[in-house]
This record gives structure tokens, sequence and C-alpha cells, in this order.
């Protein structure tokens, strides 16, 4: 059965107004930060969204949980103004606790969702076999079920009024439905990378670059242009009770 004759796959380059929802600062970039840019250069207003403050994210046993999450915040920021995006906001969480209270996730996406009433919502798919990060999973599960509750104004009745709900791109995904040609913001998406200096020095930044890059030029192919980026891309009406959702 063909399901896109009766749920069509949205179009993701008509998105207007976006959250890319990311669990540490640079997962956007990394998963979707040439699609951001093509965006934001077509006039689309996008709100970063980082769920956790990075503050785990180092192998230095002299580096300090605060000091971290504040060198992250800055490099996000900087991040966010080569690509273009509008602005950062900041869940709240701590680096690898999100798991910790998954309703809470749940309910601050909801929240971000109905106050800013996006056409178009990224993040992880939290479906990515050997995904073991728990901040991935977590945030993107939240993410998906807030896209079934914004629109009921019984659920989550604290979170403000309820909305239509947006089109979700999930990055990262195992079965992607849709490739942006990136070719002219692809390097965009490696500057923007590159700025989360704590976290790409040598030689795991060249080596990051180059399997990018490859991968990039992979899914270019697959469409007849220089470089790609691919993504699962669905509706609400997807993600609930839907057998065939994951072959769309």
């Amino acid at each position: 059965m063909d399901l896109s004759q009766i749920l069509p796959i949205p179009d993701i380059m008509q998105a207007k107004r976006v959250i890319a929802f990311s669990p540490h600062p640079d997962d956007n970039e990394m998963g979707a930060g040439g699609t951001l840019a093509k965006l934001a250069q077509a006039g689309a207003e996008i709100l970063w969204a980082v769920a956790s403050d990075g503050s785990v994210g180092t192998e230095d046993e002299a580096a300090s949980a605060d000091s971290l999450a504040a060198v992250r915040r800055e490099e996000q920021e900087a991040a966010v103004r080569l690509l273009g995006g509008r602005s950062v906001t900041w869940m709240g969480f701590t680096d690898t606790h999100l798991r910790d209270n998954p309703q809470a996730v749940e309910f601050k996406v909801v929240e971000l969702i109905r106050s800013y009433r996006p056409d178009f919502v990224f993040c992880p798919d939290p479906w990515l076999p050997y995904e073991a990060h728990p901040d991935h999973r977590t945030l993107g599960h939240a993410v998906s079920t807030a896209l079934l509750m914004v629109n009921f104004p019984l659920a989550y009745p604290d979170t403000g009024a309820a909305v239509a709900a947006p089109s979700i791109a999930y990055y990262g995904s195992a079965w992607p439905n849709t490739t942006v040609d990136i070719s002219d913001t692809f390097q965009r998406k490696l500057d923007a990378l590159m700025a989360h200096k704590s976290q790409f020095t040598p030689p795991f930044d060249q080596q990051i670059q180059m399997y990018l890059t490859l991968q990039a030029v992979s899914l270019g192919e697959s469409i007849g242009v220089a470089r790609g980026e691919a993504f699962k891309v669905l509706t609400h009406h997807h993600l609930h009770f839907n057998v065939d959702a994951w072959k769309s």
C-alpha cells in the first residue's frame, strides 16, 4: 500500500516557521545544518530549542560542569548565527538526564510549540537503530508525543491554547524519505559544526568532516546534486497506530 496517496509527505522546503529541537548543543548542526541554513536563506524563521546544557560532553578530567555548559552555550549561539537562525532557547535540562523526567520534557516541548506555532519541527529520530544516547531517544520521543497533543485543548492545559500540529523532520534517520539539496549550504553546515570547538578537537574534527562530506556526496548522488541531507518527514497522523508509517 502506498500510504502517500492518503497521507502525502509534507514538503520540507515549504517550511516558514520552524523549531529545531536539539538534545545538546551541536546536534542540529550535525543532523540538519545544511537544510536549516537553506530554509533560513529562503526566509524561514527558525528557533533553536536546545534541551540540555551539554555539561557532560568532555573527556577533560579538570573541567567543571558549569564552565563547560557556559562554553557550549557560547558555541551554540555562534553556530546559530552562522546558519541564520532567529534565536536559541534553552529548555533547562541537564546533560544525560532528560530520561529522569520524560513528561517534563514533553511538557516543555508542547509549551514551545504552542507559543511559537511552527509549521515544521526538527528533531533526532528516536527509532534510529543502535542509538545509545538517552537524551536523543528521550527528546525524539517527547517531540513525537507532543505532536499528538498540541491540538487537544485538554492535553497539557497549562502550556497554552491548542494549535495545529506541525509536520516533523527527523534527522539521523535510518528510513529517510526526503533528501534536500544542500550543495550551496554544506560548507556553512561544516563551519557551524566546527564552531563547537570543545567537541571537535584534532583528529576528530577532520574525521567528522570527512564522514559528513562522504555522506552528503552519497545522498546528493541519489537526487543528482553535489551534496544532500536526508530526513524522515511525517505528519502527526503518521505517529499513532499506523503500521505503514515506517515505509512512508
